[in-house]
């Protein structure tokens, strides 16, 4: 009994530092063939590294790229790439083996539940898919918005992420943010997906056509509160957040011609206005990839829309100043009533 509890503690501790170490697939195929008597606890225990194994992979890739790149291109960005991805790999790697050493279970699930999921299409078409502005011109010009496609959706919902990121300005958190984006990629591209099919469903209802709408996550608070506030003087029938939200995604959800819309073109100008003065107001240190990376970004999906697809969505902001200078403008425009004098 001894000699057997002993085998089974080896076999568990050998097979978990497979695992983190790189082998996380064969480890894997190994207790999908029960070639070793383990329990299925030990199996769970071994399941929480195979986990962490396919991210420190992930990771190892991603320097090994990163490294070579580097060495024949000399990128900055491919140097902070380089430089945060081999610490990550790196803090893995010894929590990793601490934590089997200890053992202390990680990632801890049952061995059952493990199921990633097996991704479907060429992988070239993956690539395209998540290749940044080419997204948005397949997106729009496939024009299905009824029945999407979900990973398409997902790419343009990184790009946002990512831009908006990027004007902050801070470069540990874009290039963190960068190297999340291509561990996706990596792993879809190596037919693995650890996206829940509930996960995805969620995702893909944050829009429906256009990424702007997702603004409307932080402005129903306004509008909703407005609405509210109005309520307590003048009685009015009942809102809800959901409805709040629905309405503020409509706006941003409709794709307009460009030339038959003078609002729309206003927006635009408006918009580089803005872009403009924060230029000469703000004079941003371009020799810093996050300064410039989102704002080229942002301009060219609008280019690709304007000229290659001749539709333009509504801009947040802009829009809205347009408005409130429509609305103050409309108030001085209104002609007093005539005074009549009684008979």
């Amino acid at each position: 009994m001894e000699e057997t509890k002993v085998r089974d503690n080896n076999t568990k501790t050998q097979l978990s530092i497979a695992a983190a170490l790189f082998f996380s697939p064969l480890v894997q195929y190994m207790l999908k063939k029960n070639t070793r008597d383990i329990s299925d606890q030990e199996k769970n225990f071994i399941h929480g590294y195979i986990k962490m194994g396919y991210i420190t992979l992930i990771f190892w890739i991603i320097t090994i790229t990163a490294g070579v790149l580097n060495y024949f291109f000399v990128v900055d960005i491919l140097h902070i790439i380089y430089t945060v991805s081999i610490f990550i790999l790196l803090a893995l790697l010894i929590i990793s083996v601490v934590s089997i050493l200890s053992d202390i279970s990680l990632l801890r699930g049952t061995y059952d539940e493990f199921h990633p999921y097996t991704v479907k299409g060429k992988r070239k078409d993956i690539l395209l898919t998540y290749l940044p502005l080419y997204n948005i011109y397949l997106r729009y010009e496939l024009h299905n918005f009824e029945k999407p496609n979900r990973r398409l959706k997902e790419s343009l919902l990184l790009r946002t992420l990512f831009v908006i990121i990027c004007m902050t300005g801070s470069i540990w958190a874009s290039t963190i943010t960068l190297i999340a984006i291509i561990i996706r990629i990596a792993s879809l591209m190596s037919d693995i997906d650890f996206l829940h099919i509930k996960t995805k469903q969620r995702l893909n209802k944050l829009f429906i056509k256009n990424p702007e709408e997702i603004r409307a996550y932080i402005t129903w608070f306004f509008r909703y509160l407005g609405k509210s506030f109005k309520h307590l003087f003048v009685p009015t029938f009942a809102y809800s957040l959901d409805t709040e939200i629905i309405q503020e995604k409509q706006v941003y959800q409709r794709i307009i011609d460009q030339k038959s819309n003078k609002e729309l073109i206003r927006e635009y100008f408006l918009w580089m206005g803005i872009l403009i003065w924060l230029f000469f107001r703000l004079k941003p240190d371009f020799t810093v990839w996050t300064y410039y990376v989102w704002l080229g970004l942002l301009i060219t999906r609008y280019l690709i829309m304007a000229i290659q697809l001749k539709h333009l969505p509504h801009l947040p902001i802009a829009r809205e100043i347009i408005l409130l200078f429509k609305g103050i403008g409309s108030i001085f425009k209104k002609k007093p009533t005539p005074f009549t004098p009684q008979q």
